[in-house]
C-alpha cells in the first residue's frame, strides 16, 4: 500500500524539494561562473567519470528501485520492508558482479574508450545505486525534500572545494579530486540510511518469501530486466553526449559543455520534483485502471511544467549572454551560450510532455520503452557522430543531436500512450499557454538594446517574467500558480 498524503502536504514537500534544488543549482551556477572555468580539464574528467558511472549504475541496480515503485501498490505496508530488503540484497550482489566484470574486462575495452578512471566510476555508481534505492523508498512515504538537500546540495558544495584545493595545489592530481568526490557520495549514502531508519521507512529482514504471494518472482525478474534495459537506453539518449565529447573532441571541451549543462539544468528542477513525488501515485492509478483521474493529472502536470519550463527558459534566453558579458570569465562562458539555449529547449520539451515515461513504465505496456529507447539510442549515436565529426559542429552539435533524439523519443511515447490508453497531456489551454509565453519572449527579445548591458538584463528579463506571471495568473491557466499567489502572497481565505 502506498503511503497517502494530503494535497497540501504534497505541495509543501514539492516546494521544499524545489527550494533546496534551486539552492543547489544556485551554488552550482556560481561555481560554474567563478570556479569551474579555472580548471576545465578536471571538470571534463569529472563529468566523463560521472557519465561512465551513470552507465554502470543501472547494471548495479538491475531495476530494483523501479520495481520497488511498481510492486509496492500490490503489497500491504508491512510487506514493503520485505520488498526493500529483497531489492537491497540484489543490489549488493549485482555490485560484486559488476566489479568482477570491470576487473577482468576493462583492458579489453580500453582500446575503444578512455577508462583510466573506471574504478572511481564504479565506486560512484555503487553509491548512486544504493542512494537511488533509498530515495525511491523514501518517495513512497512522500519524503523527498531531505534527500534533495543531500543529493543536490552536498556535492555542489564539495565540488567547488575540490577545485579550490586543486587550484592552490593542496591536492595535486585528478585522481585525488575524484577520490574526494566519491567520499562525498559515500557520506550522502550513510546520511540517507540514518534518515530513513529513524523515520522507520526501511527495515532489513531475510524473511522475504511472503511478498511473492502477491506477485511471482518471474514477474519481478521480467519487470526488473525491462527496467534496467530502459534505464540504460534512457542514459544513452540523455548522457551519450558527455560520453562522446571526451572521445571525439577532448576533456576540456567536455568541461565547457558541462558548464552549459549545469546552467540549463535549472529549468528541469520542477519536473524532477514532480516526477519523484507523483511516481507512486501514477503507479497506483495505473494499477487500479483509474485512467480518467490519471488523464486529469497528466494534463495538469504538463501545463504546470510547460509554464515553469518556459518561464525559466525565457530568463535564460533573454539574459544569460548579457550576464556573461559582465563577468570576468566571459571568454569561456560565452562559448557555452548556444549550448545553453539548445539544452534548455530540450529540457522544456521533456517537461511539456508530462510524466509519459512513468505512465508507460507502470502499465502493462512497459516493454514498449525498450523498443523506443533502442531506436533512439541508435539515432542519438548516429546524430552525435554526424554533427560532431562530419559537420564539425563541436559541442553545439552534441547538444543538437541530443535535442533531436529526445524530441523524437517523446513524440513516440505520446503517440503510443494516446492510441493505447487514450491519454493526452495537451488541451486548448496548453496551446494558449505555449503561444502566449513564446510571443512574450520574442517581443522582449526584439526590443532594441540600450547602451547599458546591466539595464538591458534587468529590464528584459524582469519584464518578461512579470508579464508571463501576470497574464497566466489573471487567466487562471495554471492552478498551482493561482493557489500559491492567493494563499501565500495575497492571503485570500480558502
Amino acid at each position: 500500500m502506498i503511503h497517502q498524503t494530503k494535497p497540501h502536504k504534497e505541495q509543501r514537500e514539492l516546494f521544499r524539494f524545489s527550494l533546496f534544488s534551486y539552492i543547489g543549482v544556485f551554488v552550482g551556477v556560481l561555481s560554474n561562473l567563478f570556479i569551474y572555468t579555472q580548471n576545465q580539464e578536471f571538470l571534463g574528467v569529472l563529468r566523463y567519470t560521472e557519465s561512465i558511472a551513470f552507465l554502470l549504475w543501472p547494471l548495479i541496480l538491475m531495476g530494483a528501485s523501479s520495481s520497488l515503485i511498481n510492486f509496492t501498490p500490490k503489497l500491504q505496508e508491512k510487506n514493503n520492508t520485505k520488498l526493500f530488503s529483497y531489492a537491497l540484497f540484489r543490489v549488493l550482489r549485482n555490485g560484486v558482479f559488476v566489479f568482477l566484470l570491470i576487473f577482468f574486462g576493462a583492458d579489453l575495452l580500453s582500446d575503444y574508450m578512455k577508462l583510466e578512471f573506471i574504478y572511481f566510476a564504479f565506486c560512484l555508481a555503487f553509491c548512486l545505486g544504493l542512494i537511488d534505492l533509498l530515495k525511491k523508498q523514501l518517495s513512497i512515504h512522500q519524503k523527498i525534500a531531505f534527500p534533495t538537500i543531500l543529493d543536490n546540495l552536498l556535492p555542489k558544495l564539495v565540488l567547488p572545494t575540490i577545485f579550490i584545493l586543486l587550484y592552490y595545489a593542496i591536492i595535486d592530481t585528478n585522481t585525488k579530486g575524484l577520490g574526494l568526490y566519491n567520499i562525498a557520495y559515500l557520506l550522502i549514502l550513510m546520511a540517507l540510511f540514518v534518515f530513513a531508519s529513524k523515520r522507520k521507512t526501511i527495515g532489513l529482514t531475510t524473511k522475504i518469501s511472503s511478498i511473492f504471494t502477491h506477485f511471482t518472482k518471474k514477474e519481478y525478474r521480467n519487470y526488473s530486466y525491462y527496467a534496467v534495459a530502459g534505464s540504460l537506453g534512457y542514459l544513452f539518449v540523455f548522457k551519450l553526449d558527455t560520453l562522446m565529447i571526451p572521445n571525439l573532441i577532448s576533456y576540456k571541451a567536455n568541461g565547457v559543455y558541462s558548464i552549459a549543462a549545469v546552467a540549463a539544468s535549472v529549468i528541469f528542477i520542477p519536473a524532477r520534483g514532480l516526477f519523484s513525488l507523483y511516481a507512486p501515485q501514477v503507479s497506483k492509478l495505473v494499477k487500479e485502471n483509474k485512467y480518467e483521474h490519471l488523464n486529469k493529472l497528466y494534463k495538469a502536470s504538463a501545463k504546470t511544467l510547460l509554464f515553469l519550463g518556459l518561464l525559466i527558459y525565457s530568463g535564460l534566453f533573454l539574459g544569460v549572454e548579457m550576464l556573461f558579458h559582465l563577468l570576468p570569465s566571459k571568454e569561456v562562458l560565452l562559448e557555452t551560450v548556444s549550448v545553453i539555449f539548445i539544452i534548455g529547449a530540450t529540457s522544456v520539451i521533456n517537461m511539456a510532455t508530462g510524466f509519459n515515461s512513468e505512465i508507460i513504465n507502470f502499465s502493462r505496456f512497459y516493454r514498449f520503452n525498450i523498443i523506443a529507447l533502442s531506436i533512439l539510442t541508435m539515432l542519438n549515436l548516429v546524430a552525435n557522430y554526424y554533427f560532431i565529426v562530419v559537420l564539425n559542429h563541436g559541442i553545439e552539435g552534441a547538444a543538437f543531436a541530443s535535442m533531436l533524439a529526445i524530441l523524437v523519443y517523446n513524440l513516440i511515447k505520446l503517440v503510443f500512450i494516446y492510441f493505447r490508453l487514450g491519454l493526452l497531456p495537451f488541451d486548448l489551454v496548453f496551446m494558449k499557454l505555449l503561444a502566449v509565453q513564446l510571443i512574450l519572449m520574442l517581443i522582449f527579445y526584439s526590443i532594441p538594446d540600450s547602451p547599458s548591458t546591466l539595464f538591458n538584463l534587468c529590464f528584459k528579463v524582469g519584464c518578461a517574467l512579470i508579464s508571463q506571471l501576470f497574464i497566466v495568473y489573471k487567466l487562471k491557466w495554471v492552478e498551482p500558480l493561482n493557489t500559491f499567489v492567493d494563499e501565500k502572497i495575497l492571503r485570500k481565505p480558502v
